[in-house]
């Protein structure tokens, strides 16, 4: 027997990463969701809960959130049900509960993601009227056995051209510079598969990256030609797992073809190292060539993604 109840702070917190964390590459730690579960951005429209056995302990979990930066009437969800506790209806019942809150908020689409080898997953969304929208690639880079020899040249010429590659820690993380690297951000973002306008406010940004609990100035990195900022790497740490993740690399379209990019993916491989990573993750679109190729030119080696789905809410 199992029963639906809001997802609850401090009780339901271990629970919830073990279900999540039976879907994800990623560790999600008990801190993350105890972030998730308590931090509210103002205008944010959300909904969490949870399925517990006759122990109250959590065997599913289903999400729903609009944030301010999303197209009017869209929404994010996603549910899971922990594996020992599947074909019971839960992860239907949690979906129905969901629904009505989405009906409720005048939802018109709904986004959500499913692993591209898992094909239980698949099917309960195919069932329930989602469809396949983009695939995302993750791959991995073994960092106890990448050399990096072959690439001193590259970075030789790199700096001899002027250009350099800084930490946002470097510069004080001020709120100035916290400002400079988002306009980074916020340009190269413009060319990422998928990419809608208008994309997060400096203010958004900052709620989302800068406050976040993954947050560390020191794996902000940027590369500057002098004073102007013209490329970013965000590498996220996961130290438990001992292992990185390249959040997002880009550098402004005035300044391609110059091998930032590479610069930047081969100082995210000495930050990770330095921190006591084993591995360096990262996403990649099907549709985004260049950096695919520039990932396997480094060695990263395809693992399984992810496809982002859509449905309409009639």
């Amino acid at each position: 027997m199992f029963r639906l109840r809001p997802a609850l702070p401090s009780t339901d917190e271990h629970g919830i990463a073990t279900v999540v964390n039976a879907f994800e590459q990623n560790p999600v730690s008990v801190e993350t969701v105890h972030e998730w579960l308590t931090h509210d951005a103002p205008g944010r429209i959300s909904y969490r809960r949870v399925a517990v056995n006759g122990d109250d302990a959590v065997v599913g979990y289903v999400v729903s959130v609009h944030e301010t930066w999303d197209p009017a009437n869209q929404f994010y969800a996603w549910a899971g049900v922990a594996p020992a506790w599947r074909g019971r209806g839960i992860g239907a019942a949690l979906y129905s509960d969901m629904l009505a809150f989405l009906k409720r908020h005048n939802a018109g689409s709904v986004t959500s993601e499913v692993r591209d080898d898992c094909a239980v997953s698949q099917a309960f969304a195919r069932r329930r009227g989602f469809v396949n929208d983009r695939h995302l690639f993750q791959s991995s880079l073994d960092l106890e056995h990448f050399d990096d020899a072959p690439y001193a040249q590259i970075i030789a010429d790199f700096a001899a051209s002027g250009l350099r590659v800084h930490s946002l820690a470097d510069f004080g993380d001020t709120l100035a510079a916290r400002r400079k690297l988002y306009e980074v951000n916020a340009i190269s973002d413009r060319d990422v598969p998928g990419w809608t306008e208008p994309g997060l406010s400096f203010e958004e940004f900052n709620e989302w990256v800068y406050e976040s609990g993954w947050y560390r100035s020191d794996g902000q990195l940027l590369a500057a030609d002098g004073d102007r900022w013209v490329g970013i790497c965000a590498v996220r740490l996961y130290l438990e797992a001992r292992r990185a993740f390249n959040v997002h690399t880009g550098v402004i379209p005035s300044y391609r073809r110059r091998r930032i990019a590479l610069a930047l993916k081969l100082a995210a491989i000495r930050y990770a190292r330095s921190q006591g990573a084993r591995s360096l993750g990262t996403d990649n679109d099907s549709m985004n060539g260049p950096m695919l190729a520039l990932n396997r030119k480094l060695g990263y080696v395809p693992e399984p993604g992810r496809y982002t789905l859509q449905k309409t809410i009639k």
